[in-house]
């Protein structure tokens, strides 16, 4: 979702950004059309009246003709600003190639400006001939009137001097208008021989360009073959993986009911022993009074104890056993949810890759497209070339011609656009129910996350409950501890008390012997031998003293244990019962989830109520229901391996995939070197058609010159000849004049359009270097995933193995014995598990 919101930004960013460039084109081109028509003007300094009528309807039906084509330029204009909102991303990508290729762009640049820095030049080159024209028109006026005013002067006495003097100049004049038409039709000749071998040239590449449009095609039409494959191949997988998510959320159904019953049962079970808890406090003050009775009973029940602690130890092996089969089966289909996570990766990741291949697709269809421009452009300067050669003699074909031209391109324009828009509706199509499938999975993935929270909250309370139960029983023992630690602390203040008294009756006597120093040795020895008897009845009263403390610590232990034994008696018999009902109905749940089709076994299996105190018969019941269990397991393993198998042909598939992959890389490259080697050809044609159009704006500008100068001999050849009614073939030179004014014009318009050739051109060429750019960042791109793809298939690799080791551990071990120790700790394993 956030990359379609990046994608509707962008798209609407670039519509402006797009409609900025179109408005700025169009000013452009208004401002060249002005330009050309100002120039226009300039260059008719007055409407000739020797035009015919003919010429000017011709000159007015061209216009006609040439609004009309506009008009139609327009319209294309509008459908192509439609068109370019379905074709933003392409836009994207170029403008990100635009950035990348900045050196290749400076360089264009600079060609660019040098271009503009020539245009300008010839601009300025021809309005300062224009005015020379003008001022040398004006000294030339002025010099003729001058010399008319002499000659009239001297007209009274040279009047035949004048008139010869006039006969020779026009005979000069004539001479010289013959000399230059004669100059101008031969530079015209060698020029239509130029155009000629160019047309040639033209035709050639065209030729050329012709075949590489159809290898392209071809090769657009393998690529498509290739990806309808891959579209094929990537249903069938997604249809595979539906069924297996189906299985597996079935498979979690059924284990989330089972532990909830599960958990039901171990509660009740608590809520029982707090109550047995309870009584047993009430029943211990009673047992009191009875003890010296339970110690004559006490061998007798220790041998009753010691063959019941077998029996218990025997079915809690058995539950253990059962409870951790469990619990491996649990982890199994945790397993095989992390494999169908992973499966749901590998698929997003190869319908990124599809849509990465239609992107590729799309912009080498683009591609395609321009060049075909490219070469519609060059057919037509070469049909303009031709006719350009030919207006002299087929002025109404080339009218034909280029009305059938127009009509074939907009044929294709717009069977181009149909496709397009079928093209765009198939992949919105596809784009749409790939959201809502996305949308579907992300509801189911809520709905398992706030059951997986809710247990876990179940889990929680149950562990708060245990905790308590532990503090309270932590309290008792340390309410113990400090008053044993009290009576020490009594015992020990008696005996300091008695060593303080026997210190002052020691300082008595020293006071004695002072006074008695004749006593002092007897009563000394009476002392030390008093003293070391004292010292030894001390310390044989803290040994008794011990003594007697062990002993009523012993008598009070052993009160306590003959209690708790008994206690745990009533509690061992009522939880065999407890016990043995609980698994009797784990087994018929079990069954009953892995029959499919056996229920008439089950019901001929299943156990009745009274068999629970017989022991012997709910064995073999159960050893029966467990032997049922094993082969509905060993199916299931056959199953799984019949899913590992297809597994393992999944794999063999996206290694075939891989490879077709890699070899469209391959062509793709190769692809690229043919474009590059266009691109190189393209620009060694563009500095060629450089050096053609210096040579024509030289040869342009010697033109200029040439008819300033006859410009000049004919106005001035007008005046005398107005005259005189005789001299009928200069007014048919001038016409041929006339005429050769108008090819110049005719060559200045061509010269516009060969400019503006070579400026689509450039931006074909940046467009070109944009996309192979994009190319190469695509590349980059497949190749990161295709690592990715590897880390994933030895992801992959890694649990199936794990599975099956867990899978055989399953079918060796369904035989074996339960005991009491293994079903606490495969209980507690169960609820970490659930936790999990």
């Amino acid at each position: 979702m956030e990359r379609l919101t990046g994608h509707v930004a962008t798209s609407q960013r670039q519509d402006t950004v797009s409609s900025r460039v179109e408005r700025r084109l169009q000013e452009l081109e208004r401002e060249m059309h002005s330009e050309e028509r100002s120039m226009e003007r300039e260059r008719r300094p007055e409407p000739r009246v020797a035009l015919s009528d003919e010429l000017q309807e011709t000159l007015v039906r061209r216009q006609v003709q040439a609004h009309e084509r506009e008009e139609a330029i327009t319209a294309r204009l509008l459908k192509a600003e439609k068109e370019k909102s379905k074709m933003e991303q392409d836009l994207e990508r170029a403008r990100r190639l635009l950035d990348q290729s900045e050196d290749s762009r400076e360089s264009l640049v600079q060609q660019v400006e040098d271009m503009r820095g020539e245009l300008l030049r010839t601009r300025n080159d021809n309005t300062e001939l224009q005015r020379a024209r003008v001022e040398t028109s004006k000294a030339t006026a002025h010099a003729h009137g001058s010399h008319t005013e002499r000659l009239e002067g001297r007209g009274g006495l040279r009047g035949q001097d004048r008139s010869d003097l006039e006969k020779e100049v026009a005979e000069l004049r004539i001479q010289l208008c013959k000399a230059s038409v004669v100059g101008e039709v031969e530079e015209l000749k060698r020029a239509l021989e130029r155009k000629e071998k160019e047309r040639v040239k033209l035709g050639f590449q065209v030729e050329e360009l012709s075949s590489d449009l159809a290898r392209r095609e071809q090769q657009q039409l393998r690529m498509l073959e290739q990806l309808r494959e891959i579209q094929s191949r990537g249903q069938a997988e997604r249809r595979d993986m539906e069924a297996l998510l189906q299985e597996s959320t079935r498979s979690k159904d059924e284990l989330k009911t089972r532990a909830q019953e599960a958990v039901r049962q171990w509660r009740a079970k608590c809520k029982r022993m707090q109550k047995e808890l309870e009584e047993a406090k009430a029943q211990v003050q009673f047992h009191t009074d009875k003890a010296s009775q339970a110690t004559r009973e006490k061998e007798s029940s220790q041998a009753q104890l010691k063959a019941l602690s077998q029996q218990i130890e025997a079915a809690r092996r058995e539950l253990s056993e059962i409870l951790g089969r469990l619990a491996q089966r649990e982890e199994e289909l945790h397993r095989k949810d992390v494999e169908l996570s992973e499966s749901r990766q590998r698929q997003l990741s190869l319908e990124q890759e599809i849509r990465e291949v239609r992107e590729a697709k799309a912009a080498l269809e683009e591609e395609t497209r321009h060049q075909a421009t490219i070469q519609a452009r060059l057919r037509e300067q070469n049909q303009k070339l031709e006719e350009q050669v030919n207006t002299q003699t087929r002025r109404s074909q080339r009218e034909k011609d280029t009305q059938a031209e127009l009509q074939a391109a907009l044929k294709q324009m717009t069977a181009a656009h149909a496709q397009l828009a079928q093209r765009l509706a198939e992949e919105e199509s596809s784009r749409k129910e790939l959201q809502k499938g996305a949308s579907d999975f992300q509801m189911k993935l809520t709905v398992t996350q706030k059951e997986w929270a809710a247990l876990g909250q179940q889990l929680q309370l149950e562990r708060e409950v245990h905790q308590k139960e532990l503090d309270n029983l932590k309290s008792l023992m340390e309410d113990n501890r400090v008053k044993k630690d009290c009576e020490m602390q009594a015992h020990l203040k008696e005996a300091q008390a008695d060593a303080a008294s026997n210190k002052e009756l020691c300082g008595v006597l020293r006071i004695k012997l002072d006074r008695m120093k004749d006593e002092c040795d007897k009563l000394a020895t009476q002392l030390s031998t008093k003293e070391e008897a004292h010292a030894l009845f001390q310390r044989k009263y803290h040994l008794l003293k011990q003594k007697l403390d062990d002993k009523v610590r012993s008598g009070e232990q052993r009160f306590v244990l003959e209690s708790e034994l008994k206690e745990k008696l009533l509690r061992m018999e009522a939880e065999q019962e407890a016990i043995l009902t609980s698994l009797g109905e784990e087994v018929d749940a079990a069954c009953h989830s892995l029959a499919r089709d056996g229920e008439d076994k089950l019901q001929a299996i299943s156990q009745k109520p009274g068999l629970v105190k017989d022991p012997h018969h709910w064995l073999a019941e159960t050893k029966t229901k467990l032997r049922w269990l094993c082969e509905e397991v060993r199916e299931r393993v056959t199953r799984e391996q019949r899913l590992r198998k297809q597994h393992q042909q999944t794999r063999d598939q996206l290694k075939a995939l891989r490879q077709s992959r890699d070899s469209e890389h391959i062509t793709l490259l190769q692809r690229l070197d043919q474009q590059e080697k266009l691109l190189n050809s393209l620009n060694t044609e563009k500095k060629e058609l450089l050096d053609r159009s210096r040579r024509k704006e030289e040869e342009m500008r010697s033109l200029q010159d040439r008819v300033l100068d006859v410009e000049m001999n004919t106005r001035v050849a007008l005046e005398h000849l107005e005259s005189l009614p005789e001299k009928q073939c200069l007014m048919e030179n001038f016409k041929d004049l006339e005429e050769s004014q108008r090819q110049k014009e005719m060559v200045e318009q061509r010269y516009t359009k060969y400019k503006e050739i070579v400026w689509d051109l450039q931006h074909q060429l940046d467009e070109s270097k944009r996309r192979i750019q994009e190319y190469r960042e695509e590349k980059m791109d497949a190749t990161s995933r295709s690592l990715k793809l590897a880390a994933l298939s030895s992801s992959i690799k890694g649990p199936s193995t794990f599975l099956s080791s867990s899978l055989r551990f399953d079918t060796l071990s369904p035989h074996k014995c339960l005991t009491s120790s293994d079903l606490d700790h495969s209980a507690v394993n169960g609820s970490k598990l659930l936790t999990d």
